[in-house]
């Protein structure tokens, strides 16, 4: 798995900035605590439960796709299927710490 270099993020190639990643971020976490206050008011857990996959499935599709590729030789299926479970499954704390990860070599 590689980070899109600075260069790389012109738009050229279709690669996503980080400050736009970030921004969908944050705004999957808002969309999880209005479907939790709503899962709450109506007291139907099961929506809050489709509301985190739901926002898991978009940064799966929109962001980690757009942020990271991965390098032909680490391109397997295992990697790519463990690596993107994963992330749907724990996205707040993965993605916030993907992103962090790559501000900090992008620093450096």
């Amino acid at each position: 798995m590689s980070i899109a270099s600075d260069s790389a993020i012109g738009g050229a190639s279709g690669l996503m900035s980080l400050g736009k990643a970030f921004g969908f971020y944050v705004g999957a976490i808002l969309i999880l605590i209005a479907g939790a206050a709503v899962a709450g008011a109506t007291k139907m857990p099961i929506l809050y439960f489709a509301v985190y996959f739901v926002c898991g499935i978009f940064l799966n599709r929109t962001v980690l796709r757009n942020l990271i590729t991965f390098h032909p030789v680490y391109n397997t299926l295992q990697n790519v299927f463990s690596t993107k479970v994963r992330a749907l499954l724990f996205w707040p704390i993965s993605y916030l710490i993907l992103i962090g990860k790559i501000a900090v070599v992008r620093a450096i």
